[in-house]
């Protein structure tokens, strides 16, 4: 199973009352995997809101499980502000979901089975802790995406692959990297599995 670790959103459409769209890389991660054929699981934070309530839905029509995705009373569920396109980051509503070192226990806690890890947003220290402990666990490898140049720190470079989210394109990017994962849930290599998802979407070869 592929756990993708994040807090996604909705898509502006939604508010304007047209179709729903996912929002934000970790569910355009956890999209992108599920299209792959992997198994996937959706563990994080959301609003209890109606947003929240309508991603719910989006990921179950996705094939996209979702049953440690958390519920936030004091959190609003992010929504991508206009012109962006699902997957790319953006000045969401405040206050975010929280997504702390208890949360993420919680939320990896009762998962049989971990066999790739994507940290696809930035956490606390206690948080990314927390998952870098459950991924030992498991024996799972990690995929963990920071921002555009941004320096990730020794323990989690030394916990896996490390990617820098591109400043544009990021929707190809959250498609690679769930391809990426989704070869390595297979027991492909990295190496192999990495150039694999940047054929597969018409990148040129590039560095791990």
């Amino acid at each position: 199973m592929i756990v993708v670790l994040g807090r996604p959103g909705l898509a502006p459409n939604q508010l304007a009352g047209g179709a729903a769209t996912l929002h934000g890389l970790a569910a355009g991660v956890a999209l992108a995997a599920a299209r792959a054929g992997a198994s996937v699981e959706l563990v994080g934070s959301i609003g209890d809101d109606p947003e929240g309530d309508r991603v719910v839905v989006l990921l179950g029509q996705a094939g996209v499980g979702h049953a440690a995705l958390l519920r936030d009373p004091a959190g609003h569920t992010p929504l991508a502000p206009a012109g962006r396109t699902p997957v790319e980051p953006g000045d969401d509503r405040a206050p975010a979901p929280r997504l702390e070192a208890e949360d993420v226990e919680l939320g990896l806690r009762y998962l049989a089975e971990i066999r790739v890890l994507v940290l696809a947003e930035p956490l606390e220290p206690g948080a990314q802790q927390a998952a870098l402990d459950a991924t030992r666990y498991h024996g799972a490898a990690v995929v963990a995406v920071v921002p555009p140049g941004s320096e990730p720190d020794a323990g989690l470079a030394e916990s896996g692959t490390v990617l820098e989210a591109p400043e544009e394109d990021v929707a190809s990017f959250a498609e690679m990297v769930g391809r990426y994962a989704a070869g390595m849930a297979t027991g492909m290599p990295a190496p192999e599995a990495f150039a694999a998802a940047t054929e597969a979407i018409g990148w040129e070869r590039a560095e791990t």
